[in-house]
């Protein structure tokens, strides 16, 4: 059977001509697309495929390093437990200076500044967290890869910042005024590189309070300030240091599973649930190698017009649902690499790893995966990662494969 478009795309053409003239003087529009479900596009036999294996694996290779947000703070969850994150960030000079001479100026204040990009666990509370600020006792350097468990040692005799400060929805900027100790820090004469060696670099950190606050690091407005003037009635001015965009930085992220499911184990089998979280937390395997064999034996000359894999939530998912899933496979050169769909370009929004709140689910549209997968007579597997992990502090739970009714599963639409 071929693929047809089906009664839904005309009526979808109909509304489009009914909103008016005005309306066709764009080439075109994405008008009532989000409304059609992608699957109606397709005719045919309809199959459901369920795994076999899956289970949830920490992530415990997250590279971290000088990616444009991080984030800061202390979470708590009742499946998850604790985790923290830590800012480590070099303190570099501007782009266009090859080098510094601050030998003979007076620092009267350093500024520290994050621009706030979003809070966690709720975005619309205010936070008191405790920040801390420490030089690193050995360099952050611009040629090393760091990850979410890495962690460089701070100088014990340094405390550039220890005070609460009030996040709150609202704002857009966190500044510390550091300590007058980090002058002896800034006061030299050195090259570009020499000053990055001489400055070693910032830990920053939140010792009390619960919750975490997202950074940009590609803003400009994420910076060190320091406020000087020259001699007892000279000039006075400004200067402001790259941390962020322009200098290397890394986030580590500690987690503590105490009084979880899945404390203790760097594993967790998926008959019951699987559990994907953000922070080099959590990532779930899922297979389906027994039904992809099972159906090529059964229809080896089917062609797949539709798939998508259904990820149910267990009642205990966090009501904060992340943005989006992303599903990878095994790919000999880099490791994992996105699904073949991930290469297409769907214009219908709404099915690509986003959360169906009409069913409480994720739908992540595969059919050349599954297609693929029939055509080995093997399934490679999939491994389900949140977008934007290495920042946005949000995780979930789906159900396990040991129950049908609720398992994970693709749904297919195929003719032969």
């Amino acid at each position: 059977m071929t693929k047809r478009k089906s009664f839904i795309t005309t009526l979808a053409a109909a509304v489009l001509l009914a909103v008016g003239v005005g309306a066709c003087t764009d080439e075109e529009s994405d008008l009532g697309i989000g409304l059609v479900d992608p699957s109606t596009f397709f005719e045919g036999e309809h199959f459901t495929l369920y795994p076999d294996a899956a289970w949830s694996k920490i992530e415990d290779t997250l590279r971290t390093s000088n990616y444009s947000a991080g984030v800061v703070g202390t979470l708590d969850d009742p499946v998850f437990g604790r985790v923290s994150s830590v800012i480590y960030t070099q303190i570099a000079l501007p782009s266009n200076a090859s080098s510094i001479n601050f030998d003979e100026v007076v620092i009267d204040s350093v500024v520290l500044t994050l621009e706030k990009s979003q809070l966690y666990p709720d975005t619309a509370a205010t936070y008191n967290l405790r920040f801390e600020v420490r030089q690193l006792a050995e360099v952050l350097s611009s040629d090393s890869v760091y990850y979410s468990t890495s962690e460089l040692p701070v100088d014990e005799s340094t405390l550039f910042f220890d005070s609460v400060l009030s996040v709150g929805p609202y704002d857009t900027l966190v500044r510390m005024k550091l300590d007058g100790s980090i002058r002896q820090v800034l006061s030299t004469t050195a090259s570009a590189e020499g000053f990055i060696e001489h400055t070693k670099g910032l830990r920053i950190k939140v010792t009390d309070g619960v919750g975490m606050m997202g950074v940009n690091f590609a803003s400009a407005k994420t910076c060190l300030t320091a406020y000087y003037h020259y001699g007892t009635a000279g000039s006075s001015g400004s200067y402001t240091f790259l941390m962020g965009a322009g200098a290397s930085h890394f986030t580590q992220f500690v987690h503590n599973y105490s009084g979880t499911a899945v404390a203790g184990a760097d594993s967790v089998g998926g008959a019951n649930r699987l559990y994907l979280e953000a922070l080099g937390g959590f990532a779930v395997h899922i297979g389906f190698d027994r039904d992809i064999k099972a159906f090529h034996a059964a229809h080896p000359t089917a062609v797949v017009q539709y798939a998508e894999l259904l990820l149910p939530l267990a009642p205990e998912a966090n009501s904060m649902t992340p943005d989006l899933i992303l599903a990878m496979t095994p790919n000999a050169l880099v490791g994992w690499a996105g699904v073949a769909d991930l290469t297409e370009a769907y214009t219908i929004a709404g099915y690509d790893g986003t959360y169906d709140s009409d069913n409480n689910r994720y739908r992540l549209r595969i059919p050349r995966h599954v297609q693929q997968g029939l055509r080995n007579n093997a399934d490679a597997g999939m491994l389900l990662l949140l977008e934007a992990r290495r920042h946005v502090a949000l995780s979930t739970v789906f159900y396990g494969i040991a129950d049908t009714a609720t398992s994970p599963k693709i749904r297919i639409i195929y003719s032969e």
